[in-house]
């Protein structure tokens, strides 16, 4: 069963802070002109304005989807597990039915087989 790995969150750490940006890119070719000081004053706020907006969204995410994500992870792989285990149970099963099949045909097979091999000595000692 795919489960999130380390490759996954980084693609999603990627895409996440992507997004945080064009965001803060549409916000500040919006609003931020009227920002009345210098190329480096506007530098230094779009730089605090993304980062800052990753980090507000990452907390809230964090605080209000992180409990619940890790609680659903945990619950997905309970039930992998029992329904791994009911699996294995049902091969378990299946194998001690053959088993007691293979093992009493040839237990009729190997006494039939004695009987006559019995019998045949029996007749040539009559």
């Amino acid at each position: 069963m795919p489960a999130l790995s380390k490759d996954t969150r980084l693609v999603m750490t990627i895409l996440f802070v992507g997004v945080m940006s064009g965001t803060n890119v549409w916000a500040y070719s919006a609003f931020g002109t009227n920002f009345p000081y210098g190329p480096l004053a506007h530098s230094f706020l779009f730089g605090l304005g993304t980062i800052g907006s990753i980090m507000v969204m990452k907390a809230l995410f964090d605080l209000a989807l992180n409990d619940r994500i890790e609680m659903w992870l945990l619950d997905r792989k309970i039930q992998a597990f029992w329904a791994r285990k009911g699996r294995d149970e049902q091969q378990k099963q299946k194998l001690r039915e053959n088993a007691k099949q293979y093992s009493s045909f040839q237990y009729q097979t190997i006494q039939e087989e004695e009987n006559s091999i019995g019998n045949e000595f029996l007749a040539a000692l009559q």
